[in-house]
């Protein structure tokens, strides 16, 4: 379908030449389509962007409610390590779009998709907050659940956007990890 292949090359391009080489133009040759038909689906470029971001946001979000999901069934750290290591994951597979999204084009911060996964991310942090109560040592449980987990999308965004080996980022991704359960439990976990 054209409006796929459009998204699709749209990604491509920002994957490959940043956000300021982008244009309609190029979009269409990269999707094989005539610009006619790519402004029967968008009016411009922006609303492309807008659309792709909308696609990777949904693919985070259905990513971390299944790791919650799977984690609800572990021990405390072992849940942790798998949230940690999967929301990581959701962004190292498409981190140089992303990353173009995210650093080089102004007005994404501020579209839907963002914030509306930012407000799913941090009400699936108060989820996660109200079923390992017992486990949590946090003085002020709801606002603390809410400053770890902006600190988490801001260092998981780090974490995957770093050109480094995969062995070095699932270090980090592990002690990213350790260092969230030190904060919520209050001390390091037994066995890391």
């Amino acid at each position: 379908m054209s409006f796929n292949a459009i998204v699709d090359a749209a990604a491509r391009l920002l994957r490959e030449n940043g956000y300021e080489a982008l244009t309609t133009n190029r979009i269409a040759e990269q999707a094989g389509v005539g610009i006619a038909t790519l402004y029967e689906f968008f009016p411009n470029k922006e609303a492309i962007v807008a659309e792709l971001t909308r696609r990777l946001m949904a693919k985070v979000e259905a990513e971390m409610e299944e790791a919650f999901a799977k984690a609800m069934g572990l021990d405390p750290w072992p849940g942790v390590t798998l949230m940690t290591m999967r929301a990581v994951g959701a962004l190292v597979e498409e981190r140089d779009v992303l990353r173009v999204l995210l650093r080089q084009v102004p007005f994404v911060p501020q579209l839907p998709a963002i914030v509306e996964t930012r407000a799913a991310l941090g009400a699936l942090s108060q989820r996660v907050r109200i079923q390992a109560a017992g486990a949590l040592d946090l003085p002020m449980p709801e606002e603390d659940a809410w400053l770890i987990s902006e600190m988490l999308y801001n260092a998981i965004l780090e974490v995957a956007f770093l050109d480094v080996s995969e062995r070095k980022r699932a270090e980090l991704t592990k002690e990213l990890a350790r260092l969230t359960y030190r904060m919520a439990v209050g001390r390091d976990p037994e066995a890391v």
